[in-house]
């Protein structure tokens, strides 16, 4: 079969065509691969951070219904919100970043005052200003090489009740994700609750442990553990005193930092308008 001298320049200008056809999809392509990173990266940091200020808040706001003082649960709000973020986020919280004050339910609004606070609000950045911001891939060529994040995280907590109240529940915070936690009742007994999550929770007893008194608490976090039972983690003992109560390990990578405030359930906190010792509101 012969081919036209024409037909020959036709196929050599389809095929250059082509060529210039796959250049522009595949700079497409990277492009978009390139964007999604960014944004799985910008969203990743988002996430750790609302996490950390979340477990700030809920520290901060723990300590003051045992009648902390604000430096006090200042500094709680510092360590948990600082073991909870990686050291490449830089100064993400500092003092500043923590403010006590009032909750309005009714219009959901924060009201800073050092005046009786109830609540806590924490705020958690990575900007140019604290020379901590989030590095762009796709950005810089678009002359955007940084991302700037910030959240905020809000808790209240209930007051502890004046009256002589056995303390049948136990607020539970760790640095690192709880696995599952052990309560020892005032008659011996115990009861576990298995398969958890986050940083933090308030437990009592169930069915035929409801209602009784809570003397002891482990916390199965990280690699932390006792010999007390199968699963269980760190002892932590109610001491009546209602003063939180810490771990006694050494914090390090795997052994998490716990903490178990011992209280009264059913407390009604009138102000932010729901029953039980600490929650997030925002």
């Amino acid at each position: 079969m012969c081919y036209s001298p024409a037909s020959r320049i036709r196929g050599k200008r389809r095929r250059g065509a082509i060529v210039v056809l796959v250049a522009l999809l595949l700079v497409a392509l990277i492009s978009m691969i390139a964007f999604s990173t960014d944004v799985g990266n910008i969203t990743v940091n988002k996430t750790t951070l609302k996490a950390a200020a979340d477990s700030a808040a809920l520290a901060a706001a723990g300590s003051m219904t045992q009648g902390a003082d604000l430096n006090a649960a200042l500094e709680v709000a510092l360590l948990y919100g600082s073991l909870n973020l990686p050291a490449s986020y830089g100064d993400a919280i500092g003092p500043g970043d923590i403010v006590f004050g009032l909750w309005d339910p009714s219009s959901k609004t924060f009201t800073e005052s050092n005046v009786n606070p109830h609540a806590v609000k924490i705020t958690l950045a990575r900007t140019q200003t604290r020379k901590n911001p989030v590095r762009s891939f796709f950005g810089s060529v678009l002359d955007q090489p940084f991302a700037e994040l910030q959240v905020e995280s809000i808790a209240v907590g209930a007051p502890k009740s004046e009256e002589s109240i056995s303390q049948n529940q136990v607020y539970v915070t760790s640095s690192r994700d709880l696995s599952n936690v052990v309560l020892e009742f005032a008659d011996g007994s115990h009861q576990k609750f298995d398969g958890l999550s986050g940083y933090s929770g308030t437990f009592q007893g169930t069915g035929e442990h409801a209602g009784k008194e809570v003397v002891g608490v482990w916390i199965k976090s990280g690699c932390n553990h006792s010999s007390d039972g199968p699963g269980y983690g760190e002892r932590i003992d109610n001491l009546n005193d209602d003063a939180v109560s810490s771990g006694t390990n050494t914090h390090s990578k795997c052994e998490p930092q716990v903490t178990a405030t011992f209280q009264s359930s059913g407390v009604e906190f009138t102000e932010s308008g729901f029953v039980g010792p600490v929650r997030l509101v925002y």
